[in-house]
């Protein structure tokens, strides 16, 4: 057998370049010590091995500097697989290397990689495990307060950032204020009460002033965030954060103009900020300046290569501006790179159908995986797609093909499979799927909603109505349901009340629902309560510019007496949907009677 030493050194010494720092006792990586290869021996004679003491049978593990031989092969495996991308097991390695040897060198990797691999849990086992061996190293401070971030343990977070200003390091505060807008209130204020505590320490620190200013104006104080940020100029001038913070506070102040102006002047003048571009460009989205965001995406993208995110958003602008050709191989490059596969997918099919290449966008469909959350919508799309063009029984094997791998979703893709086929007019071969699914499972919901939108097509009231109180007898706080059965009762029976009453359970349990608003004011205004429901319309209306609650709120104001304004409400209801069959409906009903 030849000896493996001298390959394990090699590996070693070509392998672990990259590690920065060295073992703790020598500041290096240790190298192994070599020793002459033992020679051959005769075998031990059988009456001389009694005489051995067995306890020494089992060596000593033979060490290299301060590793075991296990531990240096683990080390060499661990940054190779780092190396060749794979970061899961280059991270469970080191993790366990470093718990077994306490090493420096060894703990900072294993801490980085598992970072990398995004174990928030392990990472912060090993920043703990790298403070305790180096308190006055700043970057475990830094690392553990992201990663203490990521877990919602923000005066944890904060505790660290601190840590990292007391060794003379530097924290990016607005990491913090940026997450907070979802943190409850007595949570928010101790931050606050922290930003302020440490900029009398730190004044010098930008970021503790640009995250008090965040965190004034979340707090609905803008005027005290404007005077903080006045003194962060005066102290460090007008920075890129600072002009980003300002935006931001503008933009809750509703000055999305202002917040525009400012972004771009100050672009002109960092144009090599990232994070300050980004920011314009989202604007600018936000603002539907679609071309304007596409230039800074571009140039993003063009300064920074690698930035897939960026990559992104320019293709999802080129669909939208039906920049096609671009957009398609920008997502192509998306897939090949891994990143946001899934969504990419999903828009390079929605090209492909709408290039007519309805083969091509099957193959993209079939690709996202389950767990996407585009995952759904891809397959509605492929079964519209095939019960749209006749192919039943393609639609059908697509729908068993994804039940077969995934029985869980059985009932689901029956209630896709449903609705495209209503979508495609096919209401008897919606009919047979749908009864014969809940004879499979009599209690599901989805398929039962399936089942009272096609009745509803077909003008059965009543089997409408039996299929809703059977859900809500399932699911008695089902908003949908109850929303649905009151609005139905309200337009098929003269039954106002019941049908308030359960309208006023649904608008209790989504008090903003404008779909709700409406049923509520529409079944008002039958009950004669011509205030409450013109309140109660106009809300909905403005929340909702529908053209099925343009109509109610017309007829309303047509029946109060204010004709011109309703005339008014339906024109903008027909500019929505020339077609409205309510609008049409109760103006024959109202006008040209």
């Amino acid at each position: 057998m030849t000896h493996c030493r001298p390959f394990i050194r090699m590996l070693a010494i070509t392998a672990l370049t990259s590690l920065a720092g060295a073992c703790s006792s020598t500041g290096m990586l240790p190298e192994p010590t070599d020793t002459p290869a033992p020679q051959d021996t005769p075998p031990l004679a059988e009456e001389a091995r009694a005489d051995v003491d067995t306890t020494r049978l089992t060596p000593e593990p033979e060490r290299y500097g301060n590793f075991t031989r296990e531990q240096l092969t683990a080390l060499i495996l661990g940054e190779l697989g780092g190396q060749r991308g794979h970061m899961d097991d280059a991270a469970e390695r080191y993790y366990h290397l470093a718990l077994d040897t306490r090493d420096l060198a060894i703990v900072r990797r294993a801490a980085e990689y598992n970072a990398a691999a995004g174990n928030n849990q392990r990472t912060l086992t090993l920043t703990d495990q790298w403070i305790e061996l180096a308190p006055d190293d700043e970057a475990p401070y830094l690392m553990r307060s992201y990663h203490r971030l990521q877990n919602n343990d923000f005066l944890a977070a904060m505790d660290d950032m601190a840590s990292v200003l007391e060794l003379g390091g530097a924290a990016d505060f607005t990491a913090l204020s940026a997450r907070s807008p979802g943190l409850d209130d007595a949570t928010r204020r101790q931050i606050r009460e922290r930003l302020k505590a440490l900029r009398e320490q730190h004044p010098g620190e930008p970021s503790l002033h640009y995250a008090l200013a965040q965190m004034l104006d979340q707090a609905g104080d803008p005027e005290a965030a404007h005077a903080v940020l006045d003194e962060a100029r005066e102290r460090f001038g007008e920075t890129p954060r600072l002009l980003i913070v300002e935006a931001q506070r503008l933009q809750n102040l509703q000055q999305q103009g202002r917040a525009l102006e400012l972004l771009q002047q100050g672009v002109e003048r960092f144009p090599g900020h990232r994070l300050l571009r980004h920011n314009l460009a989202r604007i600018l989205l936000q603002a539907d300046e679609l071309q304007r965001a596409r230039e800074q995406f571009t140039e993003l993208l063009r300064r920074s290569p690698g930035d897939l995110e960026s990559l992104y958003s320019l293709a999802l602008i080129n669909v939208e501006l039906a920049a096609d050709r671009e957009a398609g191989r920008q997502l192509q490059a998306l897939v090949s790179a891994g990143y946001r596969s899934n969504e990419a997918l999903y828009y390079l099919g929605m090209l492909a159908e709408r290039n007519r290449a309805p083969e091509q966008a099957l193959q993209w469909y079939s690709g996202i995986e389950r767990g996407a959350n585009v995952f759904l919508a891809g397959q509605r799309q492929a079964l519209r797609l095939l019960t749209g063009r006749g192919e039943h029984d393609e639609a059908r094997q697509w729908s068993q093909r994804v039940s077969d791998r995934h029985p869980d979703m059985t009932a689901l893709m029956n209630t896709l499979e449903a609705e495209a086929l209503l979508n495609a007019g096919e209401q008897a071969r919606a009919a047979t799927l749908l009864d014969e699914a809940l004879e499979q499972f009599p209690d599901n919901v989805d398929l039962l909603f399936a089942r009272t939108t096609l009745n509803e097509q077909r003008d059965r009231p009543e089997a409408v109505a039996r299929d809703l109180r059977r859900i809500l007898r399932l699911e008695p706080d089902n908003v949908r349901a109850l929303n649905h059965l009151g609005y139905s009762l309200t337009v098929h029976t003269d039954r106002y009340e019941e049908a308030l009453e359960l309208i006023g359970e649904a608008i209790e349990l989504e008090p903003d629902d404008p779909a709700i608003i409406d049923s509520l004011g529409w079944v008002q205004f039958k009950l004669g309560q011509l205030d409450d429901a013109l309140h109660n319309l106009e809300r909905a209306y403005a929340m909702f510019p529908n053209h099925e609650v343009a109509a109610h709120l017309g007829e309303v104001l047509w029946v109060r007496g204010e004709r011109e304004r309703a005339m008014t409400i339906w024109e903008e209801g027909l500019d929505e949907e020339p077609d409205s069959e309510y609008i049409n409906d109760a103006m024959e009903r109202l006008v040209h009677q």
